[in-house]
């Protein structure tokens, strides 16, 4: 069980209720209290090797069921801590070992800075973990961190009720006109699960990097790591809506081959 006042302190750190704060605000007493109930982390300086090893290592260390099933959990329970490591994990699937490889200050791969300017806020990505369901996902420092931090988690059953959620999802997805966005079925998804705009499209997102939501002649994480130098974004979409999302349409549907991999339990119903 989440430590409430740990929770309200990781909050109130980042978000004053209005949006985010100008800059993260905690004391000292309040920040190691966090801390200690693994709620909020130090600052950590990560190399690229190191990051590229503990991606794998996460992913490794998980089975697709036990995070899919949570995924199922977080649509019923709307505790997105649970929600989160879908997105990590389907990026994750065919991430590649690889040494650093420039394309300016950025890796080609993995999109990764090779010397940031400054520490990794390890706390900021648990906040967007809890607060939204991640945000992040296509980092492969918050992937790593997101993945491990499942792992800590108790593990949860769905019930039939999270699975006749999931179903009504994907019928909104199937129900959608030929040229619908993103956008169109995030607020049409409104209608069948508790949430707000910005839960909804990182669902959305998650989604489309399982290749649930898959793009027609566009390269898909189910089956390959679409590497950095190769995610390709609509200019009028660029900062909406994370590859592969920004190209799905509703006459794209649902790639039930991704579906039946990631929710065998949705078969039958």
């Amino acid at each position: 069980m989440t430590d409430k006042k740990a929770h309200k302190i990781l909050f109130d750190t980042y978000w004053d209720g209005g949006g985010w704060r100008r800059e993260p605000t905690v004391s000292g007493e309040d920040f190691a209290y966090a801390c200690e109930a693994g709620l909020m982390f130090p600052a950590a300086e990560l190399s690229h090797a190191e990051v590229v090893g503990r991606v794998g290592a996460a992913w490794r260390a998980l089975s697709r069921e036990w995070v899919s099933n949570a995924f199922l959990v977080s649509l019923g329970s709307r505790q997105l801590e649970y929600r989160s490591a879908l997105g990590s994990y389907a990026i994750g699937r065919n991430f590649v070992e690889h040494d650093f490889e420039g394309q300016g200050r950025y890796c080609s791969i993995c999109g990764m800075i090779e010397n940031p300017a400054r520490p990794y806020d390890l706390s900021e990505f648990n906040f967007e973990r809890y607060k939204w369901g991640g945000v992040q996902h296509e980092l492969p420092a918050f992937m790593a961190f997101d993945l491990e931090q499942f792992a800590s988690l108790a593990r949860v059953e769905a019930s039939e009720q999270d699975v006749a959620v999931m179903r009504q999802i994907i019928e909104v997805v199937r129900r959608c006109r030929a040229d619908a966005k993103a956008r169109e079925l995030e607020k049409s998804l409104a209608a069948v699960i508790k949430s707000n705009q910005a839960e909804r499209e990182v669902l959305v997102q998650v989604l489309a990097y399982c290749g649930i939501l898959q793009p027609a002649a566009r390269a898909s994480y189910f089956t390959t790591f679409v590497k950095y130098s190769e995610r390709r974004y609509p200019a009028a979409n660029r900062l909406d809506w994370s590859y592969p999302a920004c190209w799905w349409r509703g006459a794209d549907g649902v790639n039930q081959q991704a579906l039946d991999d990631y929710f065998p339990q949705l078969s039958g119903g």
